[in-house]
């Protein structure tokens, strides 16, 4: 009788504990949800003149020409501006400037540790009756070829409107490098591959600054049985059959809670299909976050169900941005702009780095490898770094004085992941020699609220004199970033 009881024990041990894999699997279903996101500018009047020039000599025609046509494209699918040849009887004047493009590919070698045949040794095999010769392994640094991938382009878009100018940043950066078991991407084969890379990126950041541009999320679906039927729906893009599929009926318990994330999903989908600024959009969004809400609240424990949830928040400020710019709009149409452009008060400005705090100061610009500025909900525009695939910056050149009190802060929030967050600070030291130094921000947490960070610059040796750059680096999930300040205390 012992031994059946111990058995019984025994199996319950095996049983694992429940995880995220019980309702997504252990390789995750995602889809594609194609959501936009509202442009920086809003452009007021009926006809855009979009120019483009550059005085570098790394920028060719075929560059210029790849950018207007990009921008030209994107206005005329937008439809709702008339792109004109001459900025002289335009409304709206979109000026894109490529300031300097470089692009370079280098092969190197790294060393690491293999565990290789280091040579042979005699030894007497008792069966043969002879000494025979074996084989010794050991540790040795061996050669791994690599190829080093780096450029950057400086470009920013200048609109001129009916209310003023307003400026955007276009640059972008890339580096990355390559060993010889990797596959090497199309744009590292070659500089001037690399340089159209980066040309198409500014393209796509000049594009978003005067237009609806796309913003793809990966949604996942959670997996069961009762469900199957749906998935298979959602999967081939059916979302109004699969969301009708989920709501036949309830369940309760996991399979509850999966169903209503699903429900969600298929909610936000269809969000995506209306225009981004009607209210049947809004609706949707909403409805995908009570789904997603709900999901949450039957199983908090759960981490793949808090990431919707941002997910949506952030469409639904989209939303409301893609209506605000919409009635802006209607009102310069029916000529109720208002007061003079010089009396109105100014946007909320991006994140940005600060000289001693002084609350007006202009921010330089962001250069950015897999980032951008964000709408927040409370905050307005922010920086958001998605290193979840591989690690995300976001660096800011500058000058500003340290002497032994400086410090350097930020605020920030991670959206997905378990996220890493650093802060790399450049600075010249007494002796003007160059130097860099990494604080920690964060070693890991997962979703949460906004939380305050300081680090203290008169602690690094040798101690800084000028602060001449800050990068923000982000590895494991995505975060966002506010109120970034180096000034002294």
């Amino acid at each position: 009788m012992r031994r059946a009881v111990l058995l019984v024990l025994v199996g319950c041990a095996l049983i694992p504990p429940p995880d995220s894999s019980a309702k997504f699997g252990i390789s995750k279903t995602r889809v594609t949800l194609t959501r936009y996101r509202p442009p920086d500018v809003v452009l007021l009047g009926d006809t855009v003149a979009v120019r483009v020039s550059s005085d570098s000599r790394a920028v060719t025609s075929a560059h210029l020409g790849l950018v207007r046509n990009r921008v030209e494209d994107a206005l005329r699918a937008w439809n709702v501006v008339r792109v004109v040849d001459s900025p002289s009887p335009a409304d709206d004047v979109v000026e894109v400037t490529i300031d300097d493009l470089t692009a370079r590919l280098r092969d190197s070698v790294r060393y690491e540790d293999k565990y290789v045949k280091i040579g042979e040794r005699e030894e007497w095999d008792e069966k043969k009756q002879k000494n025979v010769k074996k084989d010794v392994y050991g540790y040795r640094k061996q050669p791994v070829n690599l190829k080093l991938a780096s450029g950057r382009i400086d470009a920013r878009v200048r609109v001129d409107t009916p209310a003023g100018p307003r400026e955007v940043d276009a640059g972008s950066t890339y580096d990355e490098r390559f060993d010889e078991n990797d596959r090497v991407p199309a744009e590292a084969y070659s500089e001037d591959a690399l340089e159209k890379l980066l040309v198409e990126q500014a393209a796509a950041r000049a594009v978003a600054a005067v237009c609806f541009s796309p913003d793809p999320v990966q949604a996942m679906l959670a997996v069961d049985g009762e469900l199957k039927t749906g998935n298979q729906l959602a999967q081939s893009g059916q979302f109004e059959p699969a969301l009708a599929e989920w709501s036949r009926r309830t369940y309760k318990g996991d399979t509850e809670a999966a169903r209503l994330h699903n429900v969600g999903v298929a909610q936000e989908a269809l969000a995506y299909k209306l225009p981004v600024d009607s209210p049947d959009h809004r609706r949707r969004l909403e409805q995908a976050a009570e789904a997603y809400r709900k999901a949450h609240d039957l199983d908090p424990g759960e981490k793949y169900f808090a990431e919707p949830i941002q997910r949506v928040e952030t469409s639904m400020v989209y939303a409301r941005a893609a209506a605000d710019l919409m009635a802006e709009r209607a009102r310069w149409a029916a000529g109720d702009s208002g007061r003079d452009p010089a009396a109105r008060p100014p946007g909320r400005r991006p994140a940005a780095l600060v000289d001693d705090g002084a609350p007006g100061a202009a921010p330089a610009a962001w250069t950015f490898d897999r980032g951008s500025i964000a709408l927040d909900s409370g905050r307005g525009n922010v920086l958001q770094l998605d290193g979840t695939d591989r690690p995300a910056t976001a660096t800011q050149r500058m000058d500003v004085a340290a002497g032994a009190g400086a410090a350097v802060s930020l605020d920030y929030k991670v959206v997905a992941g378990e996220a890493q967050v650093r802060i790399r600070v450049g600075y010249e030291d007494e002796g003007g020699k160059p130097r860099v130094a990494t604080l920690e921000v964060s070693l890991g947490e997962g979703p949460g609220g906004w939380s305050p960070w300081k680090g203290d610059l008169g602690a690094l040796r040798p101690r800084p004199a000028h602060v001449t750059d800050v990068k923000v680096l982000v590895v494991g999930g995505t975060v966002r970033v506010d109120k970034l300040a180096v000034r002294e205390r």
